[in-house]
């Protein structure tokens, strides 16, 4: 199938004259998320920056700030980003912040990575 025949998720189906709903084009939207889901928000920031330096990464943080990340991974990055800043100043407003040392943090993370390593392995496995 051609790039042309394939067709766009985002384009609504039926009549032409059927109604549907859409969000208002300046509506804010207040939302509750887990906290399981904000990491896998992180788990997709972690899937996009997949093969980036550390420099090419920099360099996104400043095109951000400069508000000019104008190619599409930096431009999904940037809107990942806002909605993890959202979470986590609504956390912090809601007082369900915990406090932890950097070292606690890092060994979190690996356990984390740990984890994720053998259910990619896991699944490796059953295909």
């Amino acid at each position: 199938m051609s790039e042309q025949e394939k067709p766009n998720p985002f384009l609504p189906n039926g009549a032409d004259d059927q109604m549907i709903d859409i969000i208002k084009e300046n509506a804010i939207v207040s939302i509750q998320m887990s906290t399981g889901y904000y990491k896998r928000i992180q788990q997709v920031i972690a899937f996009l920056l997949e093969g980036k330096t550390v420099a090419e990464i920099q360099e996104s943080h400043k095109a951000i700030s400069e508000k000019r990340a104008n190619e599409p991974w930096m431009y999904n990055y940037e809107t990942l980003l806002i909605l993890c800043k959202e979470f986590e100043k609504n956390a912090r407003a809601e007082n369900l912040i915990d406090k932890m040392t950097v070292a606690e943090a890092r060994e979190l993370i690996l356990k984390a990575e740990e984890r994720l390593q053998a259910q990619a392995e896991e699944q490796a496995q059953k295909n």
